[in-house]
């Protein structure tokens, strides 16, 4: 329903431009419609009307708040143009991003992104806002001996960096995956340097902050956690039901539900019809983790809710506080092509749903011929 609709039909205000003047509205009026507005595009046309609406959305409205997920397409080009596309409406958007040209990105539900260059030289940046902020150089933190060149760390060495917060929260730690996901190291802003991760002894596959204590999942089964000083504090296995040995590849993904830790298991097929190995997402087991008694508990159904895994900060969103969005399933991204092979036709990139069991693609473009560069999940933010 759009603002003039909604304004029409719950408070039984005329529409007709020519007859009302729309800059004197109550400024309760206006922060109701804005709180209604789900996409990011919406919001800044909103803003854009006149000084008293910018105002009302900028006090009331959704700057600050989510929207839906965009799509960040990988770079294609050697230019600062990058492409967003919103699953949800189907329309994409192409923004001016100097800033990330020729850098490896990672998404967020917090409207930034993480940005390393061969430089080694690494950001946080909001590419609406354009907000910029330094981190301190990773390929210096105390457990790395690095032999590797700028390129070879920003296109590979580096397998995942998370953003647990947005950056303006107290609670923002920003986790770096790295040396093949075998060492770990966070840091907050405002750090001069990153502090590394002890007691890990596998292949790291995501990582999460959670009432004050951080998590991470390996591949031997494991979650690991730490304090927020960075002192190990204990593990908790974690046993899948389904044998795996049939499948070439399973990630596991990390994220917080109504208040509540899942893992998220994805299994791939190789569907190689070359020598090049070539992923493909088969299906998704869904785990809750039970703190207290340190178990695992098999999900079948998301309910209302759905979950966003990639190249990114894993998250989950409400569709009833979204109806845009399609309830329980899995949308997810490649994360695999460029850093461990490069991909041959396509991305995978679709949505999983948990009640069929079945897959749906979601529109493609070229490949990139930046290994580094992948598909993102971004939530668009304002402020």
């Amino acid at each position: 329903m759009r603002f003039s609709e909604i304004l029409a039909n719950s408070f039984g205000v005329c529409t007709a431009m020519s007859t009302a003047d729309w800059s004197k509205l109550p400024v309760e009026l206006l922060g109701l419609i804005s709180r209604r507005l789900h996409f990011a595009e919406d919001c800044v046309r909103f803003g854009a009307v006149c000084k008293s609406w910018r105002i009302s959305i900028l006090q009331h409205g959704n700057y600050s708040c989510s929207f839906l997920p965009w799509l960040m397409r990988p770079q294609t080009k050697h230019e600062s143009l990058r492409r967003f596309y919103s699953p949800f409406n189907g329309k994409s958007y192409d923004i001016c991003l100097p800033d990330v040209l020729d850098k490896r990105c990672w998404g967020s539900s917090h409207g930034w992104l993480v940005t390393l260059g061969a430089n080694f030289e690494m950001h946080l940046l909001n590419p609406l806002s354009g907000g910029q902020i330094s981190l301190p150089p990773l390929h210096k933190c105390p457990n790395l001996n690095l032999v590797c060149s700028g390129k070879g760390f920003r296109d590979s060495f580096v397998c995942k960096v998370i953003l647990s917060a947005s950056p303006c929260s107290s609670d923002c730690v920003i986790f770096a995956i790295y040396a093949d996901n075998w060492k770990m190291a966070f840091v907050k802003p405002g750090d001069v340097s990153w502090t590394p991760l002890s007691c890990i002894h596998g292949h790291v596959d995501d990582a999460m902050c959670h009432n004050g204590k951080f998590y991470a999942i390996d591949t031997f089964g494991e979650i690991l956690i730490w304090d927020l000083a960075g002192s190990f504090l204990k593990r908790i296995a974690f046993m899948p039901s389904r044998g795996m040995d049939n499948l070439v590849y399973v990630t596991t993904y990390l994220v917080e539900l109504e208040g509540q830790i899942y893992a998220i298991m994805r299994l791939l097929f190789d569907t190689r019809i070359t020598d090049t190995p070539c992923l493909t997402t088969w299906c998704f087991e869904i785990y809750k983790l039970d703190i207290c008694n340190e178990k695992w508990e098999e999900v079948k159904s998301l309910g209302d809710w759905s979950i966003f895994v990639g190249s990114n900060h894993s998250f989950s969103i409400s569709c009833s506080t979204y109806p845009e969005c399609e309830s329980n399933c899995i949308y997810f991204t490649d994360d695999f092509s460029g850093v461990y092979y490069n991909a041959v036709f396509s991305y995978d990139i679709g949505v999983y749903n948990v009640q069929n069991d079945r897959v749906q693609s979601l529109p493609q473009e070229d490949i990139s011929d930046f290994a580094f560069s992948l598909p993102l999940w971004i939530i668009p933010c304002l402020s």
